[in-house]
Protein backbone atom coordinates (compact mmCIF):
# COMPACT_ATOMS: atom_id res chain seq x y z
CA UNK A 1 0.00 0.00 0.00
CA UNK A 2 1.26 3.15 -1.15
CA UNK A 3 0.47 6.78 0.34
CA UNK A 4 0.63 9.39 -1.52
CA UNK A 5 2.56 12.41 -0.19
CA UNK A 6 0.26 15.88 -0.86
CA UNK A 7 2.10 17.77 -3.70
CA UNK A 8 1.43 21.12 -2.04
CA UNK A 9 3.00 22.68 0.99
CA UNK A 10 0.94 24.88 3.39
CA UNK A 11 2.65 27.10 5.41
CA UNK A 12 1.75 27.56 9.00
CA UNK A 13 0.36 30.36 9.48
CA UNK A 14 0.18 32.32 12.92
CA UNK A 15 -2.73 34.00 13.74
CA UNK A 16 -1.91 37.19 15.61
CA UNK A 17 -5.44 38.50 16.84
CA UNK A 18 -5.77 36.49 19.97
CA UNK A 19 -3.17 37.23 20.84
CA UNK A 20 -3.08 40.93 20.33
CA UNK A 21 -6.42 40.74 22.35
CA UNK A 22 -4.56 39.40 25.18
CA UNK A 23 -1.99 41.84 25.43
CA UNK A 24 -4.49 44.27 25.60
CA UNK A 25 -6.62 43.09 28.10
CA UNK A 26 -3.40 42.68 30.25
CA UNK A 27 -2.82 46.04 29.87
CA UNK A 28 -6.22 47.17 30.79
CA UNK A 29 -5.85 45.20 33.88
CA UNK A 30 -2.32 46.29 35.14
CA UNK A 31 -3.42 49.97 34.08
CA UNK A 32 -6.37 49.46 36.77
CA UNK A 33 -4.55 47.30 39.24
CA UNK A 34 -1.98 50.08 39.52
CA UNK A 35 -4.40 52.53 40.30
CA UNK A 36 -5.90 50.99 43.13
CA UNK A 37 -3.23 49.86 45.14
CA UNK A 38 -2.16 51.72 48.71
CA UNK A 39 -0.93 54.84 47.96
CA UNK A 40 1.69 55.63 50.16
CA UNK A 41 3.17 59.08 50.61
CA UNK A 42 5.96 60.75 51.80
CA UNK A 43 8.45 59.31 53.75
CA UNK A 44 8.03 55.30 56.13
CA UNK A 45 7.54 56.27 59.69
CA UNK A 46 6.00 54.01 62.44
CA UNK A 47 2.07 56.10 62.46
CA UNK A 48 0.16 56.33 65.94
CA UNK A 49 -2.96 54.75 65.84
CA UNK A 50 -6.79 55.53 65.78
CA UNK A 51 -10.08 53.84 66.33
CA UNK A 52 -11.28 55.70 63.72
CA UNK A 53 -11.25 55.27 60.59
CA UNK A 54 -10.01 58.27 58.21
CA UNK A 55 -11.21 59.56 55.36
CA UNK A 56 -9.27 58.24 51.96
CA UNK A 57 -6.10 60.97 51.11
CA UNK A 58 -5.43 62.24 47.51
CA UNK A 59 -2.46 64.09 46.29
CA UNK A 60 -1.71 66.22 48.92
CA UNK A 61 0.94 68.12 50.75
CA UNK A 62 2.33 65.95 53.07
CA UNK A 63 5.01 67.17 55.73
CA UNK A 64 7.12 63.66 57.32
CA UNK A 65 8.95 63.77 60.44
CA UNK A 66 11.07 60.73 61.43
CA UNK A 67 12.46 58.98 64.48
CA UNK A 68 15.12 61.01 64.53
CA UNK A 69 13.52 64.25 63.65
CA UNK A 70 14.73 64.91 60.46
CA UNK A 71 11.85 66.86 58.49
CA UNK A 72 10.65 65.95 54.62
CA UNK A 73 9.02 67.97 52.30
CA UNK A 74 7.40 64.88 50.18
CA UNK A 75 10.31 62.96 49.79
CA UNK A 76 12.71 65.53 50.02
CA UNK A 77 14.56 65.84 53.19
CA UNK A 78 14.77 70.02 53.88
CA UNK A 79 15.79 72.42 57.17
CA UNK A 80 12.73 74.93 58.96
CA UNK A 81 13.84 77.34 56.37
CA UNK A 82 13.02 75.42 53.51
CA UNK A 83 10.31 73.84 54.44
CA UNK A 84 8.52 77.24 54.61
CA UNK A 85 9.54 78.69 51.41
CA UNK A 86 8.97 75.17 49.56
CA UNK A 87 5.43 75.13 50.94
CA UNK A 88 4.22 79.00 49.98
CA UNK A 89 5.48 77.66 46.25
CA UNK A 90 3.17 74.62 46.37
CA UNK A 91 0.23 76.13 48.31
CA UNK A 92 0.31 79.06 45.88
CA UNK A 93 -2.07 77.40 43.26
CA UNK A 94 -4.06 75.08 45.20
CA UNK A 95 -5.64 74.45 48.34
CA UNK A 96 -4.40 74.64 51.71
CA UNK A 97 -4.52 71.20 53.46
CA UNK A 98 -0.98 69.83 54.52
CA UNK A 99 -0.54 66.48 56.06
CA UNK A 100 1.84 65.89 58.63
CA UNK A 101 2.86 62.41 59.05
CA UNK A 102 5.30 62.06 62.21
CA UNK A 103 6.75 58.91 63.79
CA UNK A 104 4.91 58.09 67.03
CA UNK A 105 7.92 58.62 68.98
CA UNK A 106 8.86 62.23 67.73
CA UNK A 107 7.52 64.29 70.61
CA UNK A 108 4.66 66.60 70.64
CA UNK A 109 6.60 69.67 70.50
CA UNK A 110 8.53 68.83 67.47
CA UNK A 111 4.97 67.91 65.61
CA UNK A 112 3.18 71.33 66.83
CA UNK A 113 6.55 72.80 65.40
CA UNK A 114 5.86 71.35 61.69
CA UNK A 115 1.95 72.43 62.00
CA UNK A 116 3.03 75.83 63.06
CA UNK A 117 5.51 75.93 60.20
CA UNK A 118 2.56 74.97 57.79
CA UNK A 119 0.77 77.65 59.24
CA UNK A 120 3.11 80.30 58.41
CA UNK A 121 3.64 79.27 54.84
CA UNK A 122 -0.23 79.76 53.99
CA UNK A 123 -1.85 76.12 54.58
CA UNK A 124 -5.36 76.48 55.46
CA UNK A 125 -6.14 73.34 56.75
CA UNK A 126 -3.65 70.70 58.71
CA UNK A 127 -4.25 66.68 58.85
CA UNK A 128 -2.60 64.41 61.20
CA UNK A 129 -1.53 60.95 59.30
CA UNK A 130 -2.54 58.30 61.60
CA UNK A 131 -2.60 54.09 61.21
CA UNK A 132 -6.75 52.84 61.81
CA UNK A 133 -6.92 49.45 63.77
CA UNK A 134 -10.36 48.38 63.99
CA UNK A 135 -11.29 47.00 67.51
CA UNK A 136 -13.27 44.11 68.21
CA UNK A 137 -15.59 43.73 71.27
CA UNK A 138 -16.44 40.63 72.02
CA UNK A 139 -19.60 39.68 74.57
CA UNK A 140 -19.18 36.69 76.74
Amino acid sequence: MRFRRPTERKEAVLNLTPLIDVVFLLIIFFMLTTTFRTVFQGIKVDLPTTTTPQEKIEQNIIISITKDNHLYLDERKVTESELVQLLKKKLEGRGGLVIVNADKDVLHGRVVEAMDLAKQAGADRLGILTSYVKVVEKKL
